[in-house]
């Protein structure tokens, strides 16, 4: 119940943070499979994301990102660069294929401007406190 809660929170904080700031909402979509294949059954994809997080391993299917939000890793990614579990950042970018991207309407609590990302890349994290010397600003599109 408590993740329910938290990730309606969050998603109501991605809502009005992306209005207060501008920007178009941008969602991604579990990639969720059945033995090991990807669900390509439009009605079942739509079932399985509504399903509540505590029946998905505590994970929502949909996943809203602003720039500027705050994230915290849930894993150690590289423990010797300080990329560890519990380590706060600064969500900055995600990075995805464009045909990856539609606006159709998976959910009625995104606005209905909302870009939904079936394939994400990866995402351009800030972190601070890592031992990482690189500036997010020198990297090429």
């Amino acid at each position: 119940f408590r993740n329910e809660v938290r990730t309606q929170l969050n998603n109501k904080a991605a809502v009005h943070n992306a209005a207060q700031l501008g920007h178009q909402l941008m969602v991604c979509v579990a990639q969720d499979t059945c033995k090991g294949k990807p669900i390509e059954d439009p009605i079942l994809m739509k079932k399985l994301l509504e399903l509540s997080d505590s029946k998905t391993e505590h994970l929502p299917g949909l996943l809203p990102f602003v720039p500027g939000m705050p994230v915290v890793l849930t894993q150690n990614l590289a423990i010797e660069l300080g990329l560890i579990n519990g380590i706060n950042g600064i969500f900055r970018q995600l990075v995805y294929e464009a045909d990856s991207v539609s606006i159709d309407a998976l959910s009625n609590t995104f606005p209905s401007n909302t870009q939904y990302v079936h394939q994400p890349l990866y995402a351009l994290i800030e972190i601070a406190r890592s031992k990482i010397e690189c500036n997010l600003e020198t990297l090429q599109p």
